[in-house]
């Protein structure tokens, strides 16, 4: 609107100036009229000259409303000395016979017509109309000009007005299709410039009801599908807000969800799966345990968190949560579980009665064949391990969802280093531990206490005489994460055989007849059971490096 002022006013003043231009040009026309009426008179005043006396030329000058004046040298009158002045100022000359004059707030025009002596002339003096005086003329002309340019501003104010109901209609419409509402096709004449533009608000609203056609039914099959989808799903948004979920999700939460966009600890009490969505969200990582859900159903689940982005540059993301029900698998793993723990610690006793009776015998020195003792000594030992390790693999496998502990990590090495000082002094290494930030962190004591045990066992296991042991504790309580780096400079694992190190009873050399090979199993275990992860670094014959990040 105000784009549409602007222009009329622009339009407006253009208009003023073209007047004023005509009007120029006008008085020019008036101007040269009278002198050519005077150039005329001339030529009369030359004949009446010849043939009238004085008198005569009197009643002819005041018939044309003029003054003839001779030049003197000594003027009298005013109009003598109005002509003496332009003469004697070369404004008056024969070639230049009339001069236009300003005098006394008059204009008058100074016509040359002859000399009657030597030294003087005689000059037409005549009052100079200009063109405002011709009344009628400027009359008719301002008239004229003033209806046409009142039309031009008529039909351009009746094009914009047009123009901005063509705007308006547009304008509506497409906030119809924004809103989603039904909207008619709009119509307009062939030679406005926004027919073409019309045209295209209509295509769109077409293709906007196929899209809204097609999405409606799109819809209805993906509800149709979620509703009968036998795991749980819900998707959130980049500040941790549900934004659907289905019915089966419900059932396994034991809880009504409500279908308005809400934060998603409404809904989730279970601290665990709570812990990996915000893990999820922080760091842009995925997660996967097996958990129990608290509430009224109590099912035992295996959680998905999965991030999803279209590209690593989107900075909004989504998270979808999927369950599955574990619950009837659960009580069979639990049983098998069982079965093995039983057997384990029903075994561990004796196989530690054995490990000592055969150490008693081997102090007695009563046998002469000490090797097999040894071996069977040897192998009890083994044996224990691998059964201990199998008690603390079922553990982790039927971990229960707790709140975390105050754990002292400080604590936890020392318990761990004290285990392995027979190793730690047969090989004679050296320990260096360092631990930044406070020793005290929010964590599950039995994964951390895997953790740490775990690893120290195998950079003293495998490690070289006189070698070395290093292990860092790095607490960042400002992001809030834990990291555990245990090095050695032990024997090392080849490239090759890095890839299966983490399986359960894998072996790098099973000829060296040290480890069970549960013991990365385990630290992966209880990392994950904590939504951390596992990096290792090894080079054959130069040693390894073991980097666990837990998130507290």
């Amino acid at each position: 609107m105000r784009r549409q002022r602007r222009t009329m006013m622009i339009t407006a003043i253009i208009g003023i100036l073209i007047y004023s231009f005509c009007l120029f040009i006008l008085s020019q026309f008036v101007k040269q009229d009278q002198i050519s009426h005077l150039a005329a008179l001339k030529n009369d005043y030359q004949v009446l000259k010849k043939d009238s006396h004085s008198r005569s030329l009197a009643s002819w000058a005041d018939d044309h409303q003029l003054t003839i004046v001779t030049d003197s040298n000594h003027p009298r009158t005013i109009r003598q000395q109005q002509v003496h002045d332009a003469l004697h100022q070369n404004q008056l000359d024969n070639t230049n016979p009339y001069h236009l004059q300003y005098f006394r707030g008059k204009r008058y025009l100074l016509y040359l017509l002859d000399s009657t002596s030597a030294n003087q002339q005689r000059v037409m003096v005549k009052h100079y109309q200009s063109v405002w005086q011709h009344s009628n003329l400027c009359g008719i002309f301002s008239a004229v000009y003033l209806v046409l340019w009142l039309v031009v501003l008529t039909i351009q104010y009746l094009t914009y007005r047009q123009q901005r109901r063509y705007l308006a209609a547009i304008i509506q419409k497409l906030q119809q299709i924004k809103d989603n509402e039904q909207t008619d096709s709009l119509i307009a004449k062939d030679n406005t410039p926004y027919t073409t533009l019309i045209k295209l608000v209509n295509e769109l609203d077409q293709d906007h009801r196929h899209q809204l056609a097609a999405n409606s039914v799109l819809k209805r099959r993906f509800q149709s599908l979620m509703g009968h989808l036998p795991v749980g799903v819900m998707l959130l948004d980049e500040d941790g807000n549900v934004l659907l979920h289905n019915q089966m999700l419900a059932i396994m939460l034991g809880r009504q969800i409500s279908e308005e966009k809400h934060p998603f600890v409404d809904d989730i009490q279970t601290y665990a799966l709570s812990q990996m969505i915000e893990g999820t969200l922080r760091e842009n990582r995925n997660h996967r345990r097996n958990i129990q859900l608290y509430g009224d159903s109590d099912r035992y689940v295996d959680a998905n968190v999965i991030r999803i982005a279209h590209s690593e540059e989107d900075l909004k993301q989504q998270v979808i949560v999927i369950l599955y029900d574990l619950t009837n698998i659960y009580q069979l793993e639990q049983q098998r579980l069982s079965f093995i723990n039983n057997i384990s610690e029903k075994l561990q006793p004796s196989v530690i009665e054995i490990a000592e009776e055969a150490e008693e015998l081997l102090q007695e020195k009563q046998f002469q064949n000490v090797s097999s003792l040894e071996n069977i000594k040897n192998q009890a030992h083994n044996l224990e391990e691998l059964l201990e390790d199998t008690i603390a693999l079922n553990k982790l496998d039927q971990e229960e969802n707790l709140l975390p502990d105050h754990v002292n990590t400080a604590d936890l090495i020392h318990t761990a280093l004290t285990k392995q000082q027979s190793g730690i002094k047969k090989l004679d290494l050296q320990v260096q531990k360092q631990i930044n930030g406070n020793k005290w962190v929010s964590s599950y004591q039995r994964e951390l206490e895997q953790i740490i045990q775990n690893l120290i066992s195998n950079a003293v296991k495998y490690n070289r005489p006189h070698g070395t042991v290093s292990i860092t504790l790095d607490h960042n309580e400002v992001e809030n994460y834990l990291n555990i780096t245990v090095e050695d400079s032990g024997i090392g694992i080849a490239a090759t055989e890095q890839k299966r190190i983490f399986e359960r009873f894998y072996q790098v050399d099973p000829k060296q007849n040290q480890g069970t090979g549960l013991g990365l199993a385990i630290v992966e275990e209880a990392a994950q059971t904590l939504n951390g992860t596992v990096k290792l670094t090894s080079k054959l014959h130069e040693g390894t490096k073991v980097k666990v990040h837990l998130p507290l």
